[in-house]
């Protein structure tokens, strides 16, 4: 499964909000309610990534092949004002049939490339501390763990934790 990794173009939201919504739905099942992830909507989600691509403060990026888009990575500066941290993997999705083919890896590096354009050093991400194929995925990049911290979703009280990388050289692709 050969894939392209690219800036994300206004006119992929759709395709963007199609793969953050079928996500949601398989990496969270059993770690979120059914019925919040039965309730998520392709078209909030569409015009959320519609806002955020047209304001230009995240970096966001596709990996798509011949059937179309089957991943989208956003990163940009650190939002929470971690100590120490500079720069932030705000999200990396990759459907679940096309996981397993390095989508998640290209995603990561140019995410990477951007912040480095962005004149970023490091980098932090959070991910629900029960999520354990993602932590894994961080894991093998050499993130080392940070912190937790409760996270509400939904109706759901869980505890995310992050992963940093002090230097972006660091990560391991």
């Amino acid at each position: 499964m050969v894939s392209l990794v690219r800036s994300a173009q206004l006119d992929d939201a759709t395709a963007i909000a199609r793969v953050h919504v079928a996500t949601w739905r398989s990496a969270y099942r059993g770690l979120l309610p059914d019925e919040f992830l039965a309730s998520l909507s392709q078209s909030h989600y569409e015009e959320r990534w519609r806002r955020s691509l047209q304001d230009n403060q995240a970096r966001v990026y596709v990996a798509e092949h011949a059937e179309g888009v089957v991943g989208f990575a956003s990163g940009g500066r650190e939002r929470a004002g971690e100590s120490g941290y500079a720069g932030e993997l705000y999200a990396i999705y990759v459907l679940e049939e096309a996981q397993g083919h390095g989508h998640g890896r290209r995603l990561v590096q140019a995410v990477v490339s951007g912040l480095r354009e962005m004149g970023l050093a490091d980098m932090i991400v959070w991910v629900l501390r029960d999520n354990s194929l993602a932590r894994g995925f961080y894991e093998r990049l050499g993130g080392a763990y940070v912190r937790s911290q409760p996270i509400s979703i939904g109706s759901a009280q869980l505890e995310e934790v992050s992963y940093g990388w002090k230097s972006l050289d660091d990560l391991r692709y």
